[in-house]
């Protein structure tokens, strides 16, 4: 099998695999490109917000998202967010989704974050505890839709 190239989402790769593979979590392969162009543009000019992927063959197969929280708490500190872990169906089981997560790990801890949260369901737990993720808390949920 072929290694990935795990790296930051780059514009190009919109329409290169990203948002279908988006779509194993949600829907999104049908925004327009412009409105996806936008919120591109509005994401890489953020520094504190990460999304890197796993390209396999020219193509993006996984995406996970790293948010940066600034915290008045622990001094200043920041808090890693993880959201939207996804690796195409067709390339589960490949370790695709560790490789991105320790990517991502890996920039939390050079950005000096003193910890790094998700949330996930209990079918996909034991995935997270192998990279070291213990479970602290519930999480509770408020939808405004």
């Amino acid at each position: 099998m072929t290694e990935p190239i795990i790296r930051k989402l780059r514009k190009e790769d919109l329409q290169n695999g990203f948002l279908t593979t988006l779509d194993s979590l949600k829907q999104a392969s049908n925004i327009e490109t412009k409105k996806a162009e936008e919120i591109f543009e509005k994401i890489n000019s953020t520094p504190d917000y990460t999304i890197a992927v796993a390209e396999l063959g020219g193509k993006v197969v996984g995406s996970t998202t790293l948010l940066i929280e600034q915290k008045f708490i622990h001094n200043g500190g920041l808090v890693g967010h993880i959201e939207d872990v996804v690796v195409d169906k067709n390339h589960q089981g490949q370790k695709i989704g560790e490789k991105i997560m320790k990517f991502l790990l890996e920039i939390a801890n050079e950005r000096g974050c003193y910890k790094t949260i998700l949330d996930c369901t209990d079918d996909v737990k034991q995935f997270y505890e192998k990279l070291g993720f213990k479970q602290v808390a519930s999480e509770l949920r408020f939808d405004h839709i």
